[in-house]
């Protein structure tokens, strides 16, 4: 029996339906970047009980950051940055009206070079179960 077929009699047996090993994949990674975005919220500080927060990689070009909070009227007042790495620099990307697109400079760009730092470290660690060297530090 192939690896295909296995996955599906399985999936049928289980589930009660065909699930493919492509379906099966595809939930995998989503299942993976929620979990990644998890910990990358946590790098910003603690979340407050209106708060939603997730920060993650797409691909080593790719950067997310997602917030969202409510307020005493139960508006949700969100905001998505994009991070693109560019041989040329880092280019922020928003969904707000107003804020341009731009290349970060000074402090915000050591900010997010320190954040997708410790979001390797951790996400290699608590997801993966992996130890990382950074900056001649073993991570452990």
């Amino acid at each position: 029996m192939s690896k295909s077929n296995f996955v599906m009699a399985v999936s049928r047996k289980i589930f009660k339906r065909n699930l493919s090993p492509e379906y099966i994949r595809l939930s995998l990674e989503r299942e993976l970047k929620t979990m990644e975005g998890e910990i990358g919220a946590k790098i910003f500080g603690p979340l407050a009980a209106n708060e939603r927060r997730s920060f993650f990689n797409d691909s080593l070009q790719s950067w997310f950051f997602h917030q969202e909070k409510t307020d005493a009227l139960r508006n949700v007042h969100s905001v998505t940055l994009h991070y693109e790495v560019r041989p040329e620099g880092v280019l922020k990307v928003s969904n707000k009206s107003g804020m341009k697109c731009e290349y970060i400079t000074g402090q915000e760009l050591k900010n997010f070079i320190d954040a997708t730092k410790i979001y390797h470290e951790r996400v290699m660690k608590q997801i993966y179960g992996k130890s990382v060297v950074t900056d001649n530090q073993f991570i452990a």
